[in-house]
């Protein structure tokens, strides 16, 4: 379970109020649940990420609904807090992840006849490059043999994210239910150590206010 808080600011970039750019700024905090079929399950871990985006958009009216493709620039920062013992006995360890990604995605939007409208948004979010730290220093203090060097950095060049969202806007407030998911295939291999493939689901209820 997480909280969150989102910050968006968007800019009419054109005589016509059609291109916009948006800046997109998320904070998550609170738990995760972990499994691995090599190394089990770990439930309730410390976990919480920041996500910073730059989106370009056009508006293209169709009278009874308005569609807004878009594409930008993004950046997610994960830390990920696995210290502990897992149901298999398995010593966990702190990882951060770094994503660098292409978002492209398009916003669907129709009014309805008591002036509210509904906002729904499709996005797929290809990985240009990953990082990914493994503090492997923290599993070898917990079997007793610490030793600060042993932490590995892995690049990760293969993976995509997906994001869907669907928002009820009445006056100054919108609520809706939203979904995040990543796939991050292999990473290399450093250390004789890779990052196995992954993936992570997030969902969730937002509620927003517009001022």
């Amino acid at each position: 379970v997480k909280l969150g808080v989102d910050y968006t600011a968007t800019l009419m970039i054109d005589a016509e109020q059609t291109w916009s750019m948006r800046v997109d700024l998320r904070y998550a905090n609170g738990e995760a649940d972990y499994s691995s079929n090599r190394t089990g399950k770990d439930d309730d871990q410390p976990d919480w990420y920041l996500d910073a985006r730059a989106l370009f958009g056009k508006d293209f009216d169709y009278e009874s609904y308005v569609l807004k493709p878009y594409l930008g620039l993004g950046y997610r920062y994960l830390f990920s807090d696995l210290r502990g013992e897992s149901s298999t006995g398995a010593q966990g360890y702190r990882r951060t992840s770094h994503y660098t990604y292409l978002p492209l995605g398009v916003v669907h939007r129709v009014g309805l006849a008591n002036g509210s409208r509904f906002e729904n948004t499709l996005e797929f979010d290809y990985l240009l490059l990953g990082q990914q730290k493994s503090y492997m220093s923290d599993y070898l203090e917990a079997i007793g043999y610490p030793e600060n060097s042993a932490d590995v950095t892995n690049q990760q060049h293969d993976g995509y994210g997906i994001r869907l969202a669907s928002m009820y806007q009445f006056s100054a407030w919108s609520v809706g239910p939203f979904l995040s998911y990543w796939n991050i295939k292999d990473s290399e291999v450093i250390q004789g150590l890779v990052e196995p493939k992954n993936n992570a689901l997030e969902y969730g209820l937002k509620g927003a206010y517009k001022f």
